[in-house]
């Protein structure tokens, strides 16, 4: 079947999705025992919710679990009617912005309890098929290979989103559907923009950086109407602050400052972690990568361009240099799923610029992923043998 044609391309992504649901089926049952919630990293140091006692939710000592735990609790219940789910949410003004995928997952599942987390699961491998789609057709585009398209398999919010099930793999995909789109702006353009924006508030970043190129380019009605594709995020963030209350968060507005402050004072790993000098070795090689990414991405972009692909990733590069949050730079499994839609977008330009360069922050960062992935590769192997 000719990858040039829709039918390739959507056999393209569905391969990338069955390879990680296969991933994924052998990690639960060779490492977690068939328990599937395990997939969310639920930490056994905080507390859980009593109605989702039936699930028998899989936790993991001694941890305050990752950001997926919260996002599940919210597929339960994303109108926030209970009272019991929302306070088990640790932000629920931050968290219930990222609304999309988990209030897609109570709506495959008709509000079936039972149902929530199947249709949360498969919503995700969902995404990443859409995502090697559009890049495949992004890639033609380009007049490139549509086989270019699997790198969005390696992308870090791939990779974390099939580990954590954390939303920011819903954003790479529609970033992709924003690259596939931008050249001939359409309703699937609109819809696309809006969905990035309903599932985390860095998709914000893309109608900004769309609406800037249509203003430089002096399409001021065009730029006003794909403006309207953040009002859909703009109403739901103020129903939940209306239903919320702030949370305090240290941050400091002064470039790199957090950056520099975590190369100085990095993760503080477990006595006795396996490897150790070789994990704090990976985590400056990868903090490398993803600040080479910027570097290039400036020096591909500046001054601006009339382009749409430039406008967004400089806005990104401008929040990771100027917002600096200290717990953002830690590990790669944090700034690299955040910061995804970068690399995605810079492999897109080095592909029509013919140059290595854009892979090279990917490559850098990818070592330290599989590394986190160490321990359960090595479980699945023994259950194999």
């Amino acid at each position: 079947m000719p990858l040039k044609d829709r039918p390739g391309r959507l056999a393209l992504g569905l391969l990338a999705a069955a390879v990680f649901a296969g991933w994924q089926w052998m990690t639960v049952h060779a490492n977690y025992g068939g328990n599937w919630t395990a997939l969310y990293c639920t930490g056994a140091r905080r507390p859980q919710p009593a109605s989702l006692a039936p699930e028998h939710i899989w936790l993991f000592p001694d941890s305050d679990g990752y950001d997926g735990q919260m996002y599940h609790y919210i597929a339960h219940d994303p109108s926030m009617r209970n009272q019991n789910l929302r306070a088990a949410v640790d932000d629920p003004r931050l968290r219930y912005r990222r609304i999309l995928l988990p209030a897609l997952a109570y709506v495959a599942a008709a509000g079936h309890a039972g149902l929530v987390d199947p249709a949360y699961y498969i919503l995700v491998l969902l995404f990443i098929a859409a995502g090697v789609y559009w890049s495949a057709a992004g890639c033609l585009a380009l007049g490139r290979s549509a086989l270019w398209g699997l790198l969005f398999a390696l992308l870090p919010a791939t990779l974390i989103g099939i580990d954590r099930m954390v939303v920011d793999v819903a954003l790479a995909a529609l970033t992709a559907g924003f690259a596939c789109h931008v050249r001939a702006p359409s309703w699937r353009l609109f819809a696309i923009l809006a969905a990035a924006a309903l599932t985390r508030e860095t998709g914000l970043l893309l109608i900004a950086g769309y609406a800037g190129y249509l203003a430089l380019a002096r399409q001021w009605k065009r730029a006003a109407v794909f403006s309207l594709a953040a009002l859909p995020a703009f109403a739901w963030y103020g129903y939940v602050a209306a239903h919320t209350i702030a949370y305090r968060y240290s941050a400091d507005l002064a470039p790199f400052t957090a950056i520099w402050r975590d190369i100085l004072h990095p993760l503080v790993y477990p006595a006795g972690l396996r490897l150790l000098w070789l994990a704090r070795v990976l985590d400056y090689v990868a903090l490398a990568g993803i600040l080479t990414a910027f570097v290039i991405a400036v020096r591909w972009n500046l001054p601006p361009q009339r382009d749409p692909f430039s406008l967004a990733m400089l806005s990104f590069v401008a929040l990771a240099v100027i917002y600096q949050r200290p717990e953002h730079w830690l590990h790669v499994y944090d700034y690299g799923r955040v910061y995804s839609p970068v690399l995605l977008l810079l492999g897109f330009q080095g592909l029509r610029r013919h140059s290595w360069l854009a892979i090279l922050p990917l490559s850098m960062m990818l070592p330290r992923i599989g590394m986190q992935f160490g321990a359960q590769v090595l479980g699945a192997l023994h259950a194999l043998i």
